[in-house]
């Protein structure tokens, strides 16, 4: 038997008071995956232990079968390992994220933590501007993907927390902003990299096009590199992991996932859909376990765009459930796990704790019938894992 596994960031929500307390995703015409959910076995999953916040860095190493509680590393050391970069005693790495900030009375509001989806041709030209300007020996630039890139600084390991931008849309970001000794050269670099993106040319010509400056850069995600098991001795089974995200990258490379290359940019254009969807049912013929991680959502769903996500969770059906249900319905020797990392809310701008839902087509056991894929499932399905090891560890024995 041949395991695919899609996790689709950001499909769940709560429900929206202004649409009749109605998620989008009830909201959504969604056939495909309605079908996929009458037709094979529903259930729900908690992804984030009680203990640690709701997160890409934590949801995502559950749904990869490794306890959080043991494993977690913060976001900067996956995208590192992803990276290929080598730290050097006493180096540490911290995402360094390109954003938007605006002005409001005494502070300033994160706008958008994605600064317009930048490319990463275009941030790679600041990036540029910010090594030549502060990069040092003690501190060095490596462009990552769109926004998202990464700075590496000679420092003792911050043991503070760093709050992530994308969960600061409309917040004052000065209650925000890193505090104490340990920080200061963090906040340096901060102001630095504000005074340098002012001036530079880029951003002149974006404002006399009537587009937002990106004018700050948000550092964040710290945290010391614990190394994954590897993900076929623990499971016994061969991987490969499709992603345009360079922390779940990270992690797959530390277990010994094969590690494709999710395809564009950002990864944020639904006509990319079919080339993933494409590579994953690919990859199954040479492995045992597939992932394909499929992002898009997230990004719309923390900008609170409720419209924009009812289209994306359309978009997705027709261009992913659609095709795998199509593509499952002539391969017997593949099963099909589909659920949600965690909750990344549009009515709230937030990620939650919350539990979400799960498929699994076809599936060797029963369970209550629904009629739709939503978040009702949650309430109306008993079948129910405490956490995202067991759940994954379910469906590759076959119990589910």
């Amino acid at each position: 038997m041949k395991y695919l596994i899609v996790i689709g960031s950001g499909l769940t929500d709560r429900p929206i008071a202004e649409k009749d307390n109605r998620t989008p995703l009830e909201i959504a015409d969604t056939p495909h995956l309605d079908r996929l959910a009458q037709s094979g076995m529903t259930g729900s999953v908690r992804t984030i232990p009680e203990d640690l916040e709701a997160g890409n860095d934590v949801s995502l190493l559950s749904l990869l079968g490794f306890p959080p509680e043991t494993h977690h590393s913060g976001t900067a050391a996956f995208d590192a390992v992803a990276l290929d970069i080598v730290l050097d005693e006493g180096e540490i790495p911290l995402c360094c994220s390109f954003v938007q900030l605006q002005s409001s009375h005494n502070d300033m509001v994160m706008k958008d933590f994605t600064s317009g989806n930048i490319t990463s041709q275009d941030s790679r030209l600041l990036l540029d501007a910010l090594t030549e300007q502060i990069g040092s020996d003690s501190v060095r630039f490596h462009a990552g993907i769109g926004p998202h890139n990464l700075m590496v600084m000679k420092s003792a390991p911050l043991t503070g927390t760093l709050t992530a931008p994308q969960e600061l849309i409309g917040e004052g970001i000065r209650q925000f902003m890193p505090q104490g000794d340990e920080f200061k050269e963090l906040v340096f670099i901060m102001n630095q990299a504000q005074i340098i993106l002012h001036n530079h040319p880029y951003n002149k010509k974006r404002q006399k096009e009537g587009q937002d400056a990106v004018n700050s850069v948000w550092l964040w995600g710290n945290g010391q590199l614990r190394a994954l098991p590897s993900f076929s001795a623990t499971h016994g089974k061969s991987a490969a992991l499709i992603t345009t995200s360079l922390l779940l990258k990270g992690m797959g490379k530390s277990a010994g996932i094969k590690v494709m290359d999710g395809g564009g940019l950002n990864g944020n254009d639904p006509a990319s859909y079919q080339g993933r969807v494409e590579s994953a049912l690919k990859e199954l013929d040479a492995h045992d376990v597939v992932y394909l991680h499929l992002g898009e959502l997230e990004d719309i769903s923390l900008k609170g765009n409720l419209d924009d996500k009812v289209l994306g969770l359309e978009d997705f059906d027709s261009e992913v459930a659609g095709p795998l249900l199509e593509a499952l319905g002539s391969r017997s020797d593949v099963k099909m796990l589909l659920t949600v990392n965690h909750v990344s809310s549009a009515a709230l701008m937030k990620y939650t704790k919350d539990n979400v839902p799960f498929l699994v087509y076809p599936a060797n056991r029963s369970a209550k019938p629904v009629s739709a894929f939503d978040e009702k499932i949650l309430d109306s399905d008993p079948v129910h894992f405490k956490d995202g090891p067991s759940l994954i560890d379910a469906f590759l024995k076959d119990r589910i």
